[in-house]
Parts: C-alpha cells; structure tokens; sequence
C-alpha cells in the first residue's frame, strides 16, 4: 500500500520498462484508477523496442532525463536487471524511483485471468513477438483453417499493430494488451516461433507448440552461446523450454541441436518445418509478390536480407545495389530488381548509395513467401540462406565484416564448408556474380543439404496439425 501511495501522490509517472512486467504493471494501474498519472515508458536504449505501448510513447532514458528527475520512475522489470536498471538512473541523477515486486505482482495478475477457464478449443498464435501473419505459426494456422470444416476452432494471433491480410476467422490482438494476457490464460493451444519469458505462466489443460524460427546449422545459438546472452534471457530461455510440450524440428540437425543447446529434453516433432512447405509450390506465391510489388514478369527478383549486429556497425550494410544489379542482369542475360528486407530487430541504418534503387519490403508479413518469390538470395550470415537452400537458386553471401561477426558470435559449420558463393567486399562480389559456376553450385548444395537429415517433404504442416488433432485438439 505504502507503494502504491507514492504512485498515488506523484504528479507523473513513468514506467521503466517494455516488457510484460512493464505492460501488467500499467493494467494493473489502469485497474486501479490511475493511468492518468503514466507519461510514458522508458528504456536505456529504444533499440527493437516498440515505439508505443497503450497509446503511451516508449522514449530513450536520455531523451527525458530532465523530466523524470521531476516524476516518479516506476521499475518494471524482471527481478534479475533491477539492479542493474537502478545503477543507470542514479549515474543519469534519477532519484525518484522505486522497484515493482514482479513476483508479487504477477501472482495477483493471473490469479485474476485464471478466473476464466481454459478454452479447449482456442488456438493463440504468435510470430516473432507480434510482427505479423508469418512464419511456422502461420502455415500451421492455414492448414487448421483448411481441415476445421465445422468450423470448432477459435484462432487468435497476437501482433504489434492491426494489419490487413489476415484470414477472416483468424482475430487479431493487440501483443502485452490486457486482451492478449486474457486470451494468453485462456487459451487451449500455444503455437509461438520465439521465446516465451520469465512473466508467462502455463497453467493444466493447456498446450505449447514450440514452432522455433531457427532451421541453419550457422550461427551458434542459445546455450551455444551463454556468455553473451543476457542473464535473463538465459532463465527465460529455460522457462520456455519447460513449458513447451513439443519442440518442431527440421533437420536431425536441428533435433541434436534442441538437446544440446535449448535446455529441453521434451518431445520433437521430425516433420520438416511448416514455413519451408511453401517451396514445393511457388508458382502461386510469386505471382502473389509481383503483384504486390508490381514488379513485371520479364524481371527477375534479387533479394538482399542481411541479419542483425550486436555491435554497432553499419558499414557492413554497404551493398553496391547498382553494380550487384547490372553483374546479375549480365550473368543471366534478364531484368533484375532489388528487394531489401531488414532483419525484424535490425533497427540500424543501411549505408547504400543516396541514388541506390530498390523496393523495401521488410514491412511483408510472411518472409517465406518473399524468398519463394526471389531468384537470387543475397545475405551474410541470416538462416534464410538455409530455407532459401529449398528453391535449389543461387545464394551469395556479402561478408564484410566477417573477422567481426565471427568473433561475435561464431558458427556450428565453417563458412568454407558451406556451398554458397562467398564475397568479402563489392568488388568481390561482382565478380562472383559474374563468374557463377550454375551447375557446380547446384551440386555442391545437393551434397550439403542431403549431409543436414532434413525431414522436409512439403506436408509439415498437415502432420503437425495431424498431431495435434490426435493428442489435443478434437475438431
């Protein structure tokens, strides 16, 4: 009481914080009365954060220090970074600020939501914390819309912001809305393709699909990497392990992998990833992109989609997009055009000529469907070389800043070994474009992808859902 009392008498507040405790917090404000009171939300660094939350701007700590050394500064955080939270605002003179008891807090929270049962037959889809209708979830969602015949199903997807292009019977939430924790604690099924933190509590009677939007065997992740993820990322990592009922799975890669590095000793489906279905029938999807980009049949699509630094950099975004263009459009005799797709927690700058042309499409729903439409993948060290890997064209890897990354984050397989074309600077790559050796690319991957055990034959999602209507679901 002696907590809220503060609240209470504060002229402003500001709530420290982006995540889940930061979004129950100001529900349970706003429950309460006072969400008047809130300014905003706050972190150390806007980063691939949201830019709003509830209608409330999420602003940089030092875009607003001026303001909160007046206002009451809520921290809203896992337990684990609290610490750490308080340190950064008593070196930037913020010392109006208390700690949320998050344990505390979120028992109060789903004892209320729990007053509702579980709904056997509701389904609750995520991709990629709410960035859209993509992704394993949604060739699954697909699949259960095309067998549910009667109609049975509730499907529900949580996303960032309303979007177009959602099947009618699938309803749209807001992602860390108080309707999204309801539909969280009511749901019968959870399909997600990323990590469910510390703040979400599975309670019986309900099912997680663990749909991981990992599938190459490249850049090491998760416990492969332990010393360089966060503490609490790590603990939630866990936590998401021990919720999931069923691991999908790949690759007998993949599956050794999930024992290995992803803290689960649970269940694995070996279909084939539900995403790569989409490679056994293009033809229909690219047609769907040209016509959304309205790009001409005679042309060609090049697609550029580099991954995320955790260090700054921008100069490794340095694409020559002329050159690269007019090497392709001279090597296979065609018209090409330029897509870009930045990675969904890329926020950095790309650093291509003023005068570069291309269609920015990193805003599109569902990547899959963007390298099924694609002719030529270029990338660096992204997984997407790997799904692409599907369509049996031409990937180049534009590696500027290889000695960098590689001491970052490392690799499960040498570059050397892998079977795509490899280039370290522009120069490079023109030249490789130039030179590409068709027939010898095409072995050299056959080889590769036969070496990975990989389970997919185009029908992942039909057994997924195959599974879940024989163990969970009766429709």
């Amino acid at each position: 009481m002696e907590f809220i009392s503060e609240c209470r008498s504060a002229e402003s507040l500001y709530i420290y914080g982006a995540g889940a405790v930061a979004d129950m917090f100001y529900i349970y404000l706003k429950q309460i009365g006072l969400k008047e009171k809130v300014n905003g939300f706050v972190v150390t660094k806007l980063g691939g954060n949201v830019s709003e939350k509830f209608g409330l701007e999420v602003m940089e700590l030092a875009s607003r220090l001026e303001e909160l050394r007046k206002a009451l500064v809520i921290v809203a955080v896992q337990e684990g970074v609290q610490e750490e939270i308080c340190r950064i605002l008593s070196v930037n003179g913020i010392s109006g600020y208390c700690c949320v008891d998050s344990g505390e807090l979120l028992d109060d929270f789903y004892e209320e939501l729990y007053r509702e049962p579980v709904d056997g037959y509701k389904v609750l889809f995520q991709n990629q914390s709410g960035k859209g209708y993509g992704g394993n979830p949604k060739y699954i969602a697909e699949k259960m819309l095309e067998l549910d015949k009667s109609r049975k199903l509730t499907l529900v997807w949580a996303v960032s912001h309303y979007r177009l292009g959602f099947p009618e019977r699938i309803r749209q939430v807001i992602f860390g809305s108080e309707e999204y924790y309801r539909e969280l604690a009511t749901a019968g099924v959870w399909i997600d393709n990323s990590r469910k933190g510390l703040s979400v509590r599975k309670r019986a009677g309900q099912f997680y699909v663990q749909a991981w939007h990992g599938a190459a065997p490249v850049k090491r992740v998760e416990g492969d990497v332990e010393e360089k993820l966060p503490s609490y990322y790590i603990e939630g990592a866990k936590h998401d392990s021990k919720m999931a009922d069923v691991f999908l799975s790949g690759s007998e890669f993949y599956s050794k992998l999930y024992r290995s590095s992803f803290w689960y000793d649970g269940v694995i489906l070996k279909y084939g990833l539900p995403r790569h279905d989409v490679f056994w029938n293009t033809g229909e999807i690219r047609e769907k992109v040209r016509r959304f980009y309205r790009i001409e049949k005679e042309e060609a699509i090049v697609l550029y989609a580099p991954t995320f630094r955790s260090y700054e950099d921008v100069e490794c975004y340095d694409l020559d997009i002329e050159r690269v263009v007019w090497a392709l459009e001279k090597r296979f005799h065609q018209s090409f055009r330029m897509m870009v797709s930045r990675h969904p927690v890329n926020y950095r700058a790309y650093s291509f000529r003023r005068d570069a042309t291309y269609l920015s499409v990193g805003e599109y729903d569902d990547f899959q469907e963007l390298l099924a439409a694609a002719d030529v993948l270029i990338t660096d060290y992204s997984g997407c070389m790997y799904d692409f890997s599907y369509t049996g064209r031409p990937v180049f890897l534009y590696q500027k800043d290889y000695r960098e990354y590689l001491e970052d984050r490392s690799f499960y397989i040498s570059m050397d070994r892998l079977p795509y074309i490899k280039a370290h600077t522009n120069d490079e790559l023109v030249n490789a474009i130039e030179d590409f050796d068709g027939e010898r690319y095409a072995s050299e991957l056959e080889v590769f992808m036969d070496s990975m055990g990989n389970y997919d034959r185009g029908d992942a999602s039909e057994k997924v859902v195959g599974y879940l209507r024989e163990h969970v679901l009766d429709f």
